[in-house]
């Protein structure tokens, strides 16, 4: 049976490639219109900022997928901790751009997001530098990872955090909204939200998985996620355009 998995394990490894890369053009690309179109936007700034970290996430994982040793795999490793370390403090400047929106305006949760800002050029000091986050890592097609360290748990917790809050941030900014247009949009920004934190998450346990299960049922996860990951980005993006726009509805 393990036998009888293996090609279409390798079919499902080239297909995580081919999304990986293909969330990579679609992040940098709505970086770019985001940058371009909304620059003078709060939210599109806040939002260009987590697809910055979306990227430096998945180019990673792009480049994982070409190398072959250990050693050529470590620096990209490291390199995907520059999204990773900075996106729980994406996702409190996203929410509170979009309580800012709604005129909720704050200087403790502004102060907050510094602080995350700061905390998160910490954690990757930790990552690259240290073995206290992560260590050991590990060299398996497709699944290149590193091990957690004594402090990882630390990390999952403030991430996980950041994000429920996050979440509740944007559940206050939908209850202020006047307008039914906005309600809904609010509502796709609610129900998508996660998708990027999740996506980029290092889940650690992943370096033990391919012991605990087959490669097929393994890649096959890491391609629902990457797949979820793209539709979620699309609808987040469609409503971030919205922010600040001066074209009609149908235009944007």
């Amino acid at each position: 049976m393990e036998m009888s998995l293996v090609e279409p394990a390798h079919i499902l490894a080239r297909m995580n490639a081919v999304l990986s890369s293909a969330i990579v053009i679609l992040a940098f690309s709505l970086f770019v219109y985001m940058f371009t179109y909304n620059l003078r936007s709060s939210v599109g700034q806040a939002f260009s900022i987590l697809l910055a970290c979306v990227s430096f996430t998945y180019v990673g994982d792009v480049a994982l997928f070409r190398v072959d040793n250990l050693a050529a795999a470590t620096p990209w490793l490291k390199f995907q901790w520059i999204g990773i370390a900075f996106i729980p403090a994406a996702y409190l400047h996203f929410a509170d751009a979009l309580l800012r929106t709604t005129n909720a305006i704050s200087v403790r949760r502004r102060f907050t997001v510094f602080v995350a800002y700061i905390f998160g050029f910490l954690v990757l000091l930790l990552a690259i530098q240290t073995d206290y986050l992560v260590r050991n890592a590990f060299y398996s097609p497709g699944v290149t990872q590193f091990r957690s360290g004594p402090f990882f748990w630390v990390f999952t917790i403030y991430f996980y955090t950041t994000l429920v809050w996050g979440a509740y941030k944007i559940y206050w900014a939908r209850a202020r909204c006047l307008t039914s247009g906005a309600r809904r949009r609010m509502t796709y920004l609610a129900i998508s939200f996660a998708a990027p934190a999740l996506g980029v998450f290092p889940y650690m346990l992943i370096a033990n998985a391919t012991r605990l299960m087959p490669p097929f049922f393994l890649f096959t996860i890491l391609f629902l996620v990457n797949l979820g990951m793209v539709g979620m980005v699309i609808v987040m993006a469609y409503s971030v355009a919205f922010f600040d726009a001066l074209t009609r509805e149908r235009v944007v």
